[in-house]
């Protein structure tokens, strides 16, 4: 999964070697908005700078609904990144551009109402234990990013080496994919409901969770963190 950012990792590494400049890098640690991560930064020049980092939130527990379809669920994210920072102006401040591999998804199972029913699709079944209607969605493996932020110019630090604060917002860019299906218990309670049209609702209902997630699409992002420059 990580195997992008470590291939720029080294990258970065072979050029510090090659350029002869080891006084212009650093580490930083970082948490924010998906969670905590780790990385390393390599200045080019004053005005640009190369990192790669790897951040993760782990698996959340969310419960929410969508239409008439309440569930409970677990979103996981992780995601490793490679970027090039552009310093406009002789300071900290910075414009961001790279791409993310990352594991983002939301696995999600059907809730119960206190009745023991269901509404998939605008038809309300009966749930019961031997039942299953499931959800993921899963954002794009790679992705665009685009941001601004404060420090990691490791050029200008490099007379200053120490502690330093970053901060990051941006957005990442990429489609939500939805995929929505049910047991055949449930299947054959919705073809008795609906005259044989199960289909129309299981595939009705995968719509609605797709018309919910596809604002993920421009995935906001937002970190602080310390760097340590040598």
């Amino acid at each position: 999964m990580f195997s992008p950012a470590v291939r720029l990792a080294a990258a970065l590494s072979l050029c510090a070697a090659a350029c002869g400049t080891v006084q212009a890098q650093s580490v930083y640690a970082k948490a924010g908005f998906l969670g905590a991560g780790i990385g390393a930064s390599y200045g080019l020049s004053p005005a640009v700078t190369l990192r790669a980092d790897v951040t993760t939130a782990g698996s959340l527990s969310r419960s929410g609904s969508t239409s008439d379809f309440d569930y409970r669920g677990k979103l996981r994210v992780r995601q490793a990144g490679g970027y090039v920072d552009w310093f406009p102006f002789d300071n900290g401040f910075r414009l961001s551009v790279g791409l993310q591999a990352r594991d983002a998804r939301l696995d999600a199972d059907a809730r119960p109402r206190a009745s023991g029913t269901i509404t998939i699709g605008g038809t309300t079944v009966g749930f019961g234990s031997e039942d299953r209607a499931d959800a993921r969605a899963k954002l794009p493996t790679v992705a665009p990013y685009v941001g601004l932020g404060w420090g990691h110019n490791t050029v200008q630090r490099a007379s200053k080496p120490g502690f330093g604060f970053i901060a990051d917002v941006g957005v990442s860019l990429g489609k939500p994919k939805v995929d929505f299906w049910v047991s055949d218990s449930v299947r054959a309670k919705l073809d008795v409901i609906t005259g044989g049209r199960a289909q129309d609702q299981i595939d009705r209902q995968r719509d609605e969770f797709q018309s919910d997630v596809d604002k993920l699409k421009v995935l906001p992002q937002a970190y602080v963190g310390v760097a340590y420059y040598f």
